[in-house]
This record gives structure tokens, sequence and C-alpha cells, in this order.
């Protein structure tokens, strides 16, 4: 689909086809919610089907693939080696599987955290093969990327460390979820259930978020320098940073030896390692940002995506602090921090296609782009807060919502607004970078 001869495209490619699938999910999910329309849908498992399928392209496959991408693009001068295509070839392959499942027959959707699955052979292979693929991928760059950084390839820490930050917790999380198989496998009583794949994907599902985490850090660290001609921290800060970051990502299929990974005290650890392991470096990240930003004249798309996506960072995290019980306040929170990962990565892939002179679009239309996206998910992140706050319960769609309220119907009148709103700027992004994919370039790209 795509005409590459480097990893760089075919890893944005892969990307972007998740990016394209899970839209459509997105959208099923927005109808499914908003106030009138939810009452054309009463069949919940079709709407499980669709937010599993969207989750897992929206937040692991879009997320890695862009990680990777920016693994090859921050090393462009390196050629790609036959095999380094081959490895997003595979994963673009894994992407394919899982898009398919749903047309198979009964999926069986499980709503388990971070990683949740359909039950079903065809997508166990998807995503089996595209963590398989996607660890190789990181496995083949990260030398590359290692030499660039230390061995005088004048690449800054911010971005270079954080990059293979990123792909170490992508490889410790699969470890995590090889060692939780072998510890959760030989329990009949939970077999194949929700408490199964819980159990699976827990500790390295958090590990993932250290991944996107650290992805969001580089994106901010490439946009920073892009707009202010100076690097987003020093590098002896950088490293400091990142080596901390890393030492937890490195701490954690460790505590599965000890603990297990079916007790409460397995639980609370991870979701303390992710609590203070994604606290203190996305804040220092983000301040040099704003100070960036502050000092730095002009506007310019790069520079609306970069605040549009600090500023969604902000919103997620001050929604978590309020956060009680299971409702709708929790999708607030993760919506506006995947949100702004997204935005980041939207930018940066704009920003890489403008440079090689792939997309030949006029700067407003990018801006208005990244804008409409940003405002989108911060009316969804309201929404879905205002209905959590009424105790509007997550995971629940079309009549099953019981919006039995002003507040609650205001809430998701909110959401479904601001969700249609990022839809249509994704579909957008989308055409401009197929667009940009598409076209032959004489050089290397």
């Amino acid at each position: 689909m795509f005409p590459c001869r480097h990893g760089a495209t075919a890893w944005l490619g892969v990307a972007i086809t998740s990016m394209a699938f899970m839209g459509i999910y997105a959208f099923l999910m927005v109808v499914a919610r908003a106030p009138g329309f939810n009452l054309l849908f009463s069949d919940q498992e079709f709407f499980k089907t669709a937010l599993v399928t969207h989750v897992v392209l929206a937040v692991v496959i879009w997320f890695l693939g862009f990680i990777i991408f920016m693994m090859y693009y921050v090393t462009a001068g390196t050629e790609t080696k036959t095999v380094e295509l081959l490895a997003a070839a595979g994963a673009l392959l894994g992407v394919g599987l899982i898009v398919a499942t749903p047309f198979t027959g009964p999926a069986s959707p499980l709503l388990n955290n971070y990683v949740p699955v359909l039950a079903r052979p065809l997508y166990f292979a998807g995503i089996s093969v595209f963590f398989g693929f996607a660890a190789l991928g990181v496995i083949l760059r990260a030398p590359v990327l290692l030499k660039a950084t230390f061995g005088g390839g004048q690449l800054a820490w911010a971005k270079g460390l954080s990059l293979l930050a990123a792909g170490a917790a992508l490889i410790v999380a699969i470890i995590c979820f090889a060692i939780a198989w072998t510890q959760v496998s030989g329990n009949p009583e939970i077999a194949m259930s929700r408490m199964f794949f819980e159990s699976l994907f827990w500790g390295g599902g958090h590990v993932l978020q250290f991944a996107n985490t650290l992805g969001l850090m580089a994106a901010w660290a490439i946009l920073a320098k892009k707009i202010a001609g100076n690097e987003i921290v020093p590098n002896k800060m950088a490293a400091a940073i990142l080596a901390l970051m890393l030492v937890l990502v490195l701490a954690a299929p460790f505590y599965y030896l000890s603990s297990g990974a079916l007790t409460v005290e397995s639980r609370r650890f991870y979701l303390l390692l992710k609590a203070w392991g994604l606290s203190f470096g996305p804040i220092i990240f983000g301040l040099a940002a704003v100070k960036m930003l502050y000092s730095s004249g002009g506007e310019g798309y790069v520079r609306r995506g970069l605040a549009l996506s600090v500023f969604l960072f902000a919103v997620g995290g001050l929604i978590a602090l309020t956060i009680e019980g299971s409702d709708t306040r929790i999708p607030a929170h993760y919506h506006g921090t995947i949100g702004s990962v997204t935005l980041a990565f939207m930018t940066t892939g704009l920003v890489a296609m403008v440079e090689n002179g792939r997309l030949n679009v006029a700067g407003k239309w990018l801006t208005r782009q990244l804008t409409v996206y940003g405002v989108g998910q911060s009316l969804f992140s309201l929404g879905m807060y205002i209905g959590g706050y009424h105790g509007l319960p997550r995971k629940t769609f079309g009549q099953a919502q019981q919006l039995d309220d002003l507040a609650k119907q205001i809430g998701m009148g909110i959401m479904g607004i601001g969700g249609f709103f990022a839809i249509i700027s994704g579909v957008v992004y989308v055409i401009f970078m197929i667009k940009a994919l598409s076209k032959r370039k004489p050089a290397a790209a």
C-alpha cells in the first residue's frame, strides 16, 4: 500500500493503517453513547467488540508503531536493511488479523484493562504477530539509535534515550506477559475468563504505558527543538530522568517472581509503579515545553500541536485526581492523556512528511486539523467527566447507559460533539498521511 525504501515510511504506514481502522470503531463508540442515538442500540456484545478493537488499535498498535517510526525518523541517515522492512510488514500482518477478527464470527469480547481481547484464535494470532514483529523492529534499530545518541551522532539524549527506553519498555512488557502466562495458565478456575486476561496483561500493560509516555516525551523533544531551536532539556538532565524511568521499567518483571500475577499485592505494585514512574518525567518535559512555547514567537501547526498536547496531558492528569470508583471519569482521564500522545504523534508525523517533501498542504490547514482534534478531545474528556461525576458507569453503551437525568445527558452530549470533532479531524489526518505516504520520492524515504 505504501511505497517505501526506508523503515520510517514503513512503520509510519503501520501506525496510520491502525489509526484509520481505529477511527471507524471510534465512530461506533461515540454514536452508541450519544443521547438519542444510544436508544437505537441494545446489543452490548457488538459494541464491546467495537470497544476492544478500537482500544487495541488506538493505544497499543498506533502508539507502538509510531514510536518505532520515530526511532527510524531520528536516524534517517542510516540505510534501512531488508529485514527491517520485513519486520514492519509482519507487524502490518498482525494489524490485519486483528481488524479481520470481528468479521469471522462471534468475537466473545472481554473488557480487561490495557490489552482487552476478543476470545478468538485469529485475534490472539494477530496480537502475538504484532508484538513479535514490533519487538524485532526495536531490536534491529536500537544499535543505530545507540550509535546516534552516544557515538558522536549528535542526537540529543532527550530524543535518543527516550526512544531507547520506550523500546526497552516494549520488550519488558512482552517479558511480563510471558511470565504472567506461566503463572495464570495453570489455574483452571479462571481459564480464558476476564480475570485470566486481566492478570495476564496487568503488569505488562502498565509497562506499555511507560513506552507510550516515553514516546510522548521524545515527540515533545522533537517538536520543541523545531519551534525554538533548542533542546527541551540538557543532556545530563535527560539522562537522570530517563535512567530512573528505565530502572522502574526493568524492575517490573522481577516483582512477578516474588509475588505472582494473581495477588492483590501484585496489582497494587504495578499501579504504584505507573503512578510514580510516569509523573516526574512528562511533568519536567511538559514544563520545559511550556517555557519554550512562551519564549518562542509565531504560530504555526508545530506550535499549536505541541501546546494542545501539553494542555491535554495536564487535563488528563487533573481529572485523575478526582477519580472515585468505576465511572466515566476513568475514560475521561485516559482520553486526555492518550489524546495528548496522539496529538504529539500527529504533529511529529506532519513535521516528518513536510520536511521530506511528501506533504504539500498549507500550514493553516495543518493548524486547523490539529486544533479541531485538540478541541474535540478536550470536549470528549469534559463530557465523560460530567457523566462520571453524576454516576454514569464506564464500559456501558446504548440503552444500558440509562441517561436518566439532565446532567448525564448534557455530559454525553458534550462527549458526542467532542468525539465527532476528534473523529473528523482524525479522518482528515489519515487522508493527509495516506496522500504523503503514497507519494513516490527519488530519495530513500
